[in-house]
């Protein structure tokens, strides 16, 4: 066992808990490897801890930080570089796609088992690619954080307040994310629903956003039904929103223009937000691709669950490398080895070995409860974290989200309380007055969805998911950056 080089004792950076199985992340794991021998700045070390169908990434702070402002500097910084790593990445990732579009279950199914085998390492290898180039982007966000940080702090600003406003806007994607492409494309369909082609183009659609509500944890398959009742859902007065959508992207870059003029920006601080900005909107891109990636892994799965006698839901505890020795030789894990993962899994990668190692069973649970063991003050009545996007000072009932299975809980109005956001968070967070997490940064899911909604956002409080309860009484001030439990 290499040894774990993150300790519990230091500040950590987290990713989670949300709803996940080992299947889905697992090819994030294995391009930790290739991410190094492909001459980046090495990740630092890496633990998954997963419990009972929860998943939450631990990496020492400080490293991953140093970590990423290297790849900013060294990779992101250099125009030449960093465009020809997004190239490589769209190349591959035109050939996946069509790749991808050959897979059905029907022909899955009529394949031989060695064309089986032959077909799901040609995908596999295909996605590992588009993992491995797609990494650069996430780790470079955390340096280009600090990176824009540092240089604006150097700026004759006025208040703090500048400084939060500025790091905000100049920061935030030019284009629109998957979930508002998705929004604009109904909105545009709401428009010519009356066209005689419409059907067509709703088949497109759904054919092209069917995936919407994948997760880590489970996929689905969204029907045409599905999407009429998105459309009979839209307002009236949908006109307006969609001509926001439309020109959002010349009104980010227009107000990005103005700021740097107003606050004499230089053009290397101008240079950093705006490569920060791509990288934040790149992201974002790619997790479009992955929960679509998804579908075609449980596409998999359930032939191999047919063909070869293993539970369908047993399969998502295996790992990548796992599945490809089941595929080539039916290789199989034990009964024992994945009931210890569904209730203990620890994935490490060790930089120093450059490699991945599984633990399960009662080690892994040990490894686990060092890393998630919090002390909260008693009594704490306020939270400070970063404000991600800022809003009017909201006062509202808390509601607690910790999975998919509580969004039925939200209710439109309450301040949404989670450890953090993922896509399939979309429906609670449009119902949210304000957000609050308890992980995340400028570059996170929640910060880049409340931005484009206008929903004010702060994330990073650590405990605000063990602090605040269903039905507290809260006010979200994102001007000063708290959160504060108010007297019902």
């Amino acid at each position: 066992m290499a040894k774990i080089d993150i300790n519990p004792a230091d500040k950590l950076f987290k990713w989670g808990p949300i709803d996940g199985k080992l299947i889905y992340p697992d090819f994030f794991n294995q391009t930790f490897v290739r991410f190094q021998k492909a001459g980046f700045v090495s990740w630092p070390d890496v633990l998954w801890l997963m419990q009972k169908e929860k998943m939450l990434c631990v990496v020492d702070n400080d490293n991953l930080y140093e970590c990423g402002r290297q790849n900013f500097q060294k990779t992101a910084l250099d125009s030449k570089k960093f465009n020809a790593v997004f190239r490589d990445w769209q190349k591959n990732l035109r050939q996946w796609l069509r790749f991808q579009k050959t897979l059905s279950a029907a022909k899955l199914r009529h394949a031989s088992d060695q064309d089986l085998a032959n077909i799901f390492q040609q995908w596999v290898e295909l996605y590992l690619k588009f993992w491995t180039l797609g990494l650069l982007p996430e780790v470079a966000n955390w340096g280009g954080e600090i990176i824009l940080n540092e240089r604006l702090k150097k700026l004759p600003l006025k208040s703090e307040h500048d400084f939060i406003f500025l790091l905000e806007k100049l920061s935030a994607p030019e284009k629109l994310s998957f979930y508002r492409e998705a929004e604009l494309g109904l909105l545009k369909l709401k428009k010519q629903i009356h066209a005689r082609d419409f059907e067509k183009k709703l088949e497109l659609h759904q054919q092209k956003f069917f995936w919407i509500l994948n997760s880590y944890h489970h996929t689905k398959i969204l029907s045409l039904q599905y999407f009429r009742r998105e459309l009979r859902a839209i307002g009236p007065n949908y006109e307006r929103k969609l001509s926001e959508l439309m020109k959002y992207t010349s009104l980010v870059k227009r107000e990005k223009q103005k700021l740097i003029r107003q606050y004499h920006i230089d053009p290397l601080t101008a240079k950093v937000a705006q490569r920060l900005a791509f990288s934040i909107w790149w992201q974002d891109l790619r997790k479009y691709y992955i929960f679509l990636a998804n579908h075609y892994v449980d596409l998999f799965l359930q032939e191999f669950s047919r063909r070869l006698g293993v539970d369908f839901d047993d399969l998502h505890y295996y790992g990548v490398e796992e599945m490809m020795r089941l595929a080539k030789s039916h290789k199989k894990l034990a009964k024992s080895e994945i009931n210890h993962r569904k209730n203990n899994l620890v994935v490490h990668y060790s930089q120093n070995a450059n490699s991945l190692e599984y633990i399960s069973g009662r080690k892994a649970a040990d490894i686990i409860k060092k890393y998630t063991a919090i002390k909260v003050e008693k009594n704490l009545t306020t939270l400070s974290g970063t404000v991600v996007s800022k809003g009017q000072k909201v006062q509202a009932l808390v509601t607690v989200i910790l999975s998919a299975k509580d969004f039925t809980k939200m209710r439109p109005g309450d301040i949404l309380v989670t450890a953090m956001t993922s896509p399939d968070y979309i429906m609670v967070i449009k119902k949210a007055a304000a957000i609050v997490t308890d992980e995340g940064g400028l570059t996170s899911h929640a910060a880049i969805v409340s931005r484009e909604l206008g929903i004010p956002c702060i994330v990073g409080t650590k405990v605000a998911t063990r602090v605040l309860k269903d039905g507290d009484l809260v006010e979200v001030d994102t001007i000063k950056g708290v959160v504060k439990k108010i007297a019902k």
